[in-house]
């Protein structure tokens, strides 16, 4: 029976070409991101399955609730917890604590490699089932200064990879015995390139001395239990909430809470502060899952719509069969194969599509480095059964459609959904594809528009032609003696950070006491201000004398709201204590972005410390800026042989750091392309129904005197309806979305504005009016006396 319901779907298919082609797009098209969806849940679900202990494995997480604030959950703990519980539980086989502060750079056999990674407990090993590929993993970490590197770190230092026993310098950290190398494995929450033994790091750092604020400072420090069979994780629960309540000091004015998560529960998971996770929390996923539906259902919608209109074709199929004595039971099973027969040949189409997509959303995702993608039997096998169920979703509709058609009215050609079509929800959700669609349309204006806004942004100083040199370690004063003599140098300064992209921060109060402030700071030399073309509204540079001695600073407008001096030269003069120094304002600048567009304009400083300084800024005048490049890293090669000359042009990390749009503005686009062709789908499945039920109608009206475009007219106008109440529910809805999602993503943004929702006007009408004509026009353009005939 099987077989004969196969065969006549199949055949009906072949049959059926026009029909089966636009199905079978429109499915492709809305199953391809659902398969993304899947393949990424795939791949963030798998992680740290390869643990042979993992139901047993815990990681302690935090709460630390301040008064002054709300309370704020950590993936992290204070390192001082394992000796507690060690005292005060039982049933724990081992504990491992981890500190991510580790990295450096690699500066043995003239490398310069930076490497980071953790501090680990010398039962590591014990607890995790990372593979060993050379060492003992059970002495890997056990003596200070050990070091095990994974396979593709081990490879970037040696290509043989062959290391164990040798020496690593890490630069102002220590040298490193290589103990060990483990295989690369990306599916894990666990994100290191090495590891070193815990016992580095000071008795202070490891928690192993007295000191109260460690219980409420604990960023970067992580703590893994794993547990005996016999023992809970509720048992385990109440010594942490026991710990809990005695180390919570009220003088420290914060109060700190311990849980349990399970390993599994880590990726996909809550969203965490301070997590060595990838992004992959559960909110990301609820978003990604609901973007999917709305591009799946209309899909699936589409479908059901085109199917019925095609029910006038096959009513007479359908009351044959029920004559010779076919079951409602039978129909219904026959239009559901056909139905996934379809979406199983959509399912090969979809797959090419997310084939295509997948970089993309890698790059948007900014995870090209951990995410994998790539299609595995397993995926296949999960792809066919989603297939096979967005074949019942969409095909159950028309399956109960017409097997509960009557076979005296199949026969004389009447299908009976007439009355379908009136039903309001079916209104309700051709229009709210529409404002899909719509809404889509108009998010491609306004992120392009965000996009050239970011680039063409003033930020307050200059960056053309200036580039930033990395200083390594290079001394500052050296650096600047040796470049400026280059004659394709114009301007040369020293910074801290790239203005308009890092900065650092710290406190501030007055001279005569009060409350300390956050500020913003950069450190600059002498220079700094011309080369970067900051406005002084007020006073001097520095002086050279203030590369000695710090004793002074240069603030922004905003830091005189903040302490509320009315005027710029008001400021001049005034004293304020930073990092326990006595700074006098010297200056006042005029405000510039010194942060990305995310942030506002804060009170910010400029100060001089040699010490801080990261980056040469040089400013260039070349023809040749190859050429250019070449010299300056045969200049930079007498400073320091065994680094590599790193430097980038300051417009071109300022543009870099906006590619978050371009690659947002693809996918969006993307799913753009969906909505509206998915609901272009369902349009001409609802055109296709109009004209073929109003030929009789066509026809008499032509007879009559009727014009082609009179008709066009009438058999357009109830669509053309239905879009306007999609564009008046769509623009209400886009400037809600808009307002809300881009002031959480950027403070400086564009506004959605009258050219963006009439822009957007145009292209949806346009496509969707041509889309109708395409049939209506057809319908109008008949002979009839073809048309009266039709039966």
């Amino acid at each position: 029976m099987f077989k004969s319901y196969l065969k006549v779907a199949i055949r009906n298919i072949i049959k059926y070409k026009y029909f089966s082609i636009v199905n079978v797009l429109g499915l492709s098209l809305g199953m391809s991101f659902s398969l993304l969806l899947i393949t990424f849940y795939i791949f963030i679900s798998s992680f740290d399955d390869f643990h042979t202990k993992k139901e047993n494995i815990y990681r302690v997480i935090s709460t630390l609730q301040k008064k002054t604030a709300d309370p704020k959950d950590f993936a992290s703990a204070p390192a001082a917890l394992a000796k507690s519980l060690q005292d005060r539980s039982a049933g724990i086989r081992e504990i491992v604590r981890i500190n991510t502060s580790f990295g450096g750079d690699i500066v043995s056999n003239k490398l310069n490699l930076p490497v980071r990674g953790y501090y680990a407990d010398a039962n590591f090993f014990k607890v995790f089932d990372f593979e060993m590929m050379q060492g003992n993993p059970a002495t890997a970490l056990s003596e200070p200064n050990s070091m095990v590197l994974t396979e593709s770190m081990a490879k970037k230092i040696d290509a043989t990879g062959n290391l164990l026993g040798h020496t690593v310098e890490i630069e102002g950290v220590g040298n490193f015995e290589v103990t060990g190398v483990i295989r690369d494995q990306n599916r894990t929450h666990l994100q290191f390139e090495t590891l070193v033994s815990f016992s580095t790091l000071s008795a202070a750092v490891r928690g192993e001395e007295s000191d109260p604020n460690q219980w409420v400072s604990f960023r970067g420090q992580y703590l893994y239990v794993l547990l005996n069979d016999a023992v809970t994780a509720g048992q385990l629960q109440q010594s942490l909430d026991r710990i809990s309540h005695d180390v919570s000091d009220p003088s420290q004015q914060a109060k700190v809470s311990f849980k349990l998560q399970a390993l599994g529960d880590i990726t996909p998971g809550p969203d965490l502060e301070d997590a060595t996770a990838p992004d992959t929390d559960t909110t990301l996923l609820v978003v990604f899952g609901t973007i999917c539906l709305l591009i799946l259902l209309p899909a699936c919608f589409n479908y059901a719509n085109i199917s019925i209109a095609r029910a006038l074709k096959r009513s007479k199929e359908i009351g044959l069969r029920k004559t010779m004595g076919g079951a409602r039971i039978q129909i219904f099973i026959q239009f559901t194969i056909e139905t996934i027969a379809i979406t199983v040949i959509a399912l090969a189409g979809g797959i090419l599509i997310f084939m295509v997509i997948a970089p993309e959303f890698k790059s948007m995702m900014m995870a090209a480095s951990w995410l994998d993608l790539s299609l595995t039997w397993e995926a296949a096998g999960i792809f066919l059964l989603f297939a096979i169920a967005t074949g019942l979703v969409a095909g159950v509709f028309p399956a109960l459609h017409f097997a509960g058609l009557n076979p005296i009215q199949s026969l004389k050609g009447q299908s009976g959904s007439k009355s379908l079509y009136g039903v309001r929800i079916r209104r309700a959700l051709i229009i709210f594809q529409f404002a899909l669609s719509f809404c889509f349309i108009v998010s491609l204006f306004v992120f392009s528009r965000q996009y050239r806004y970011n680039l063409n942004f003033n930020f307050g100083f200059h960056t053309e032609n200036i580039l930033n040199v990395e200083l390594q370690g290079v001394d500052p004063v050296t650096f600047k003696s040796e470049f400026s003599r280059l004659a394709s140098v114009q301007e040369l300064s020293m910074s801290s950070g790239i203005l308009g992209l890092s900065y650092s921060s710290t406190m501030i109060r007055e001279q005569r006491g009060g409350d300390s402030l956050s500020v913003f700071q950069h450190f600059v030399d002498t220079d700094y201000i011309g080369n970067l073309g900051l406005s002084l509204l007020a006073g001097r540079n520095f002086p050279e004398a203030s590369l000695q001695r710090e004793r002074c600073m240069v603030v922004n407008e905003e830091f005189l709201r903040t302490w509320k001096i009315a005027t710029p030269a008001e400021a001049l003069g005034k004293t304020f204590v930073v990092d326990g120094k006595e700074l006098e304002v010297i200056g006042v600048l005029k405000n510039f972005n010194f942060g990305p567009l995310q942030v506002p304009i804060k009170s910010f400083i400029l100060r001089t410390d040699p010490s801080q300084f990261t980056y040469g800024n040089v400013k260039v005048a070349s023809a040749d800026i190859q050429a250019t490049l070449a010299l300056m890293e045969k200049t930079w090669n007498k400073l320091s042989s065994n680094r590599k000359f790193e430097a980038r042009f300051h417009d071109y990390d300022m543009q870099r750091a906006y590619d978050f749009y371009w690659a947002l503005l693809k996918i969006i686009g993307y799913m753009g392309l969906l909505a509206v062709a998915i609901s272009l789908l369902g349009l001409l499945g609802m055109v296709v129904y109009t004209t073929e039920t109003r030929i009789k109608e066509v026809g008499i009206r032509k007879v009559l005197g009727a014009s082609e475009t009179g008709i066009v007219y009438l058999l357009s106008r109830d669509f053309l309806k239905l879009m306007l109440w999609a564009t008046g529910f769509a623009v209400p809805a886009s400037l809600l979305l808009f307002d809300n999602f881009l002031s959480a993503v950027q403070y400086y943004r564009v506004s959605l504005n009258a050219w963006d929702l009439i822009s957007s006007f145009g292209v949806f009408f346009s496509i969707g009016i041509a889309t109708i004509a395409s049939q209506t026009w057809k319908a109008a353009a008949a002979n009839p006396v073809d048309t009266l005939r039709h039966e």
